[in-house]
């Protein structure tokens, strides 16, 4: 050890290190000195504490999250999707039905279903349409595909192209009862009374075919013709309460045959897509 007035050093043994002290004044040789200022001075002796991060400060400097292998990102986003999807929230289903196409191109058929529904819902009809014709292009004789498409034009009032696309799913499908009461409404639609009663009868009792047919009635403005099928409803079974609260409706209310749809009080018939997958 050697000393001077402002140093201290240290030759550790087998180390080869020399460790040099600044402490200030050097008080008898060997000795460190035990002045208050300099043993509480912290700056000397400890490493500055870093500061703690918060908020997008830290995101920004957070270490990016491992990238998850492109199948268990498509999963992934499957689900969330599936998620979004069962509460409503169309435009985030969307999203990450896309998400997980783009990560695995083997879910393509089976994104391509709930996206053509999805964009149906939010008026996208380009793009529902799009994913129409994909799904038409691997499985043309699919009964689904074809009564979802088919619904799909019957919600944009195009009655004629909905009923093309019906008819082909009935005739895959002989037992698809969403397809021939969708074909009902669609041929009800255009003034096909007849036809749309026997589409009905397929899938339903007559009673509830006419409480179908009265219902388009309805929608349309004709109202008494739109009665008259209820009570021949009610003729065949007089316990449909759908039909007894229709016929109590349009006799307390009479409205003329050119009234606007939008003042029916119909009940719509169950009628639809086929489901989402299971979550």
């Amino acid at each position: 050890m050697w000393t001077n007035s402002s140093h201290t050093a240290l030759l550790l043994p087998g180390k080869g290190l020399l460790l040099l002290l600044l402490i200030g004044c050097q008080g008898t040789a060997g000795t460190l000195p035990t002045d208050s200022s300099l043993l509480g001075n912290s700056r000397l002796w400890k490493s500055p504490t870093p500061s703690l991060l918060i908020g997008p400060e830290a995101a920004s400097q957070a270490p990016p999250p491992p990238e998850l292998p492109p199948t268990e990102a498509a999963r992934l986003a499957l689900r969330t999707a599936q998620e979004f999807e069962k509460h409503g929230r169309i435009p985030e289903a969307i999203q990450f039905y896309e998400k997980a196409r783009s990560h695995d191109p083997a879910l393509v058929h089976t994104v391509a279903r709930r996206l053509a529904v999805l964009y149906d819902l939010s008026g996208q009809f380009t793009q529902a349409d799009t994913e129409y014709q994909r799904l038409l292009q691997h499985s043309p004789q699919d009964p689904d595909v074809l009564n979802d498409l088919g619904y799909s034009h019957y919600c944009r009032g195009n009655w004629s192209s909905a009923e093309h696309y019906l008819r082909q799913a009935v005739q895959r499908q002989p037992q698809h009862k969403k397809a021939w009461i969708n074909l009902g409404l669609a041929l009800a639609q255009q003034g096909k009374t007849d036809e749309s009663l026997q589409a009905f009868c397929q899938a339903v009792p007559l009673a509830q075919a006419h409480c179908n047919v009265a219902f388009v009635l309805a929608t349309q403005g004709q109202h008494t013709q739109a009665l008259q099928h209820y009570r021949h409803a009610l003729q065949l079974d007089p316990s449909l309460p759908l039909a007894q609260a229709a016929v109590a409706r349009l006799s307390a209310n009479p409205i003329s045959s050119t009234s606007s749809p939008a003042e029916s009080s119909a009940t719509p018939p169950e009628t639809s897509r086929n489901p989402s997958p299971t979550h």
